[in-house]
């Protein structure tokens, strides 16, 4: 932009002269920014109505052109108290007897009162004879096996129960095991039993223990362990159940060798690296903190102690050197091909011990006793098949041994206020646990259970079960609230259930006619011929009240006379006035009822003649809710017929194309073409009526400049001539 002189010395205004100037040029992208906000708001107000159209598609149009739409089924039953009926689609119309004679409950069982005040009390506490007892827990078609120990604890034997998929736990208040089966049903019921174990069979399981490393194994590879060991118990030596239990615990045992070494590798390499840098970062820190506790002299400062200052080095130091640490062994390829050395090569305590120094101590000290790395000796060369050949002795032995459980005449948790339980496959229960208690079963006293047991009932004489309480048969849901006893069966019926058919063709009707009306509302609008959107400085001239009813005048008559939007209300309105040919005649909406008004204004609305709810067709005869009752398959295949026809059309309305995206009724992608083109076209005008303004002010700016320059000659001239 050039220097611009405003009427020096013509006088004259040039700004505005510019400025009248320019507003007349500024008409045609004035023009253009209304056409803009035009679109804009069209593209709104589409927007709204696609989603009203979208959802009457998705949610009524497609499932009222199903049949099993119109397929309700209700159940009536005489004595709710006793059961409740739920009739599927496939249910079968008629009238049901019924007795219940069981409802499934789930197996429970409630300890007797023991000794124990905490989880963490030892089971050998509470009686010494629970020592080498295995517990056997049966879950279904689940088989758990717990082994009890001198260490076992109340807690472990409760989560035992809850590994076997049980609900169990032990509360220290009431000091009772609650033990429950997770559903209801004889499927569902568990069974508990103990026995002893022989010398040789804990001898046996201690040695494969030991052998493998138990005790540092992960949770995992223990239970690996386990199962291997079951196994054992019926393989025999050479079979195939054998071999794959000693291949399973020979990887158990390597991962968990392997495990140790890793770690304690990288232990040693840590510490190497500490040991080595720790010096280097200490001076580091003494400089860092020395002007905090001494002066130029070297004397401490007020306050400040060396011992103080000493620690605070060493806390620094310690910072400093492990950050050092941890970014080598995370990030240097030399200190992990270090580490991955040590792991193989082997480090013995020795030499780990005679790094010394600040890595030792910060690494290794336990209790203030010797630095040492668990299962890192320089014993570690080793491999999977190494370790099978070392364990094979002592997995063999434990498969040879034929004396692994000694029966016992009773159950062996007495002391824990608990049976054995066994429950055979009619639901028989058996109960071991040495006292009779009042009601003469061999169970500790102050100890119950409820058996599980299945849902039994009798419908029209046939008996059917169900492990639940609620019984599914021929498309009824029957859940049973009561026996039935004494009373003699009770009675349902199952029907057509037309209310909730009718609600759902009503419900269809009340949204269809609202954006039927919606959709005639914006195509007749009054015009608003005259109306364009306001410039900036319109609206500074108006209220904002007087703003929004100016812009909701154009907003309303967008869509007016649009020649897509009679298109969808045209095609909808055709598919709803089409006839299905059902057994031979023809029918339509019309023939159950479904008209529309003589009201010509409405635009083809549709009314339920006898809908109660109408203020003008209640009196009407209500055909619909008739042929629902006497002919429901005629209303089934004519009404999903027309629906079908309806959701047809509406796709076809909103078919992807070069103008418009998928689900879409409207020309989305037309409009933000043109969007794209009206916003080119304003940077367009904006950069020509910059270009227009400036050749404006050059032109008044030489004209200035010539007269300034004639000013200054007649000035010249009347001096040569004596003026004043």
């Amino acid at each position: 932009m050039g220097i611009r002189m405003s009427g020096l010395s013509s006088g004259l205004d040039t700004e505005a002269i510019v400025g009248a100037l320019m507003s007349a040029q500024s008409l045609k992208k004035t023009k253009i920014e209304r056409n803009k906000t035009k679109l804009e708001w069209t593209q709104t107000k589409w927007a709204e109505l696609n989603t009203k159209l979208y959802k009457l598609y998705t949610e009524q149009v497609s499932k009222m052109r199903l049949q099993s739409s119109y397929q309700t089924k209700k159940a009536t039953v005489s004595d709710p108290t006793k059961a409740n009926v739920t009739a599927k689609n496939d249910a079968v119309n008629g009238s049901y007897t019924l007795e219940v004679k069981n409802i499934a409950t789930t197996q429970y069982l409630s300890g007797a009162k023991i000794k124990a005040e905490a989880v963490t009390d030892k089971l050998v506490d509470l009686d010494p004879a629970l020592l080498n007892k295995e517990i056997e827990i049966t879950n279904g078609d689940k088989t758990t096996k717990f082994e009890i120990t001198g260490n076992t604890t109340i807690a472990d034997f409760t989560k035992a129960l809850q590994d076997a998929g049980l609900n169990a736990s032990y509360d220290t208040d009431q000091q009772r095991f609650f033990i429950s089966s997770k559903e209801s049903g004889l499927g569902n019921a568990f069974s508990i039993s103990t026995s002893g174990l022989t010398a040789a069979e804990v001898a046996g399981r201690e040695a494969i223990r030991n052998a493998v490393g138990y005790d540092n194994m992960s949770k995992d590879n223990k239970k690996i362990v386990d199962e291997a060991m079951q196994a054992l118990q019926k393989s025999g030596v050479g079979t195939d159940e054998y071999n794959k239990a000693l291949d399973s615990l020979a990887k158990a045992a390597y991962d968990t060798k392997k495990t140790a070494t890793d770690s304690a590798a990288a232990k040693y390499v840590q510490a190497k690296l500490y040991s080595e840098s720790y010096a280097t970062y200490e001076t580091k820190a003494k400089d860092e903190l020395k002007s905090s506790y001494y002066d130029d002299a070297g004397n401490l400062l007020d306050g400040k102690t060396e011992d103080e200052y000493n620690k605070a080095v060493k806390a620094k130091a310690d910072e400093y050197t492990t950050n050092f640490v941890n970014r080598e062994m995370s990030t240097n390829n030399d200190v992990k091909l270090q580490v991955e050395a040590a792991a193989f090569s082997g480090k013995t305590a020795a030499e780990i011990q005679a790094l010394g120094g600040e890595g030792i101590n910060k690494y290794y000290s336990k209790d203030g006793g010797a630095p040492v790395i668990e299962g890192f000796d320089g014993t570690n060369t080793f491999s999977e098949s190494g370790i099978k050949a070392a364990i094979t002795s002592d997995v063999e032995n434990y498969a040879n041994i034929t004396d692994r459980n000694d029966t016992l005449s009773g159950s062996a948790l007495s002391a824990l206020g608990l049976a054995d339980i066994s429950v055979d496959a009619d639901g028989n229960v058996s109960v071991n646990g040495g006292a009779n208690d009042s009601s003469n079963t061999l169970m500790p006293k102050g100890m119950s259970l409820v058996a599980a047991s299945d849902s039994v009932i009798l419908l029209n004489g046939a008996e059917l079960t169900s492990k639940s309480s609620t019984v599914s048969a021929n498309g009824l849901e029957i859940e049973l609230t009561g026996l039935t006893k004494n009373d003699g069966p009770i009675t349902f019926s199952v029907s057509n259930d037309v209310d909730s058919v009718y609600n759902s063709v009503k419900s269809f009707l009340k949204e269809y006619n609202e954006i039927m009306k919606e959709m005639k509302s914006l195509y007749n609008a009054e015009s608003a011929k005259g109306y364009e959107p306001l410039t900036s400085e319109q609206k500074k001239a108006m209220s904002d009240d007087d703003v929004k009813l100016w812009e909701d005048k154009i907003k309303g008559a967008l869509l007016r006379n649009d020649s897509t939007l009679g298109s969808i209300m045209s095609s909808m309105r055709s598919a709803m006035m089409s006839q299905v040919t059902y057994e031979g005649k023809s029918y339509s909406l019309a023939s159950f009822g479904i008209m529309t008004s003589t009201d010509y204004t409405e635009g083809g609305l549709l009314h339920i003649y006898g809908d109660t709810e109408d203020a003008v067709y209640a009196d009407k005869d209500d055909k619909l809710k008739k042929a629902l009752a006497e002919d429901p398959d005629a209303v089934m295949n004519v009404l999903s017929g027309i629906f079908e026809n309806l959701r047809t059309t509406m796709s076809q309305k909103m078919a992807g194309s070069k103008t418009s995206s998928a689900m879409t009724f409207y020309n989305d992608i037309t409009m933000k073409d043109q969007l794209k083109t009206y916003e080119k076209d304003i940077k367009a005008w904006e950069k020509k009526l910059a270009s227009m303004e400036d050749a404006y002010y050059k032109k008044f700016t030489a004209m200035e400049v010539a007269l300034a320059k004639l000013q200054s000659q007649q000035s010249s001239l009347a001096g040569l001539f004596g003026g004043n």
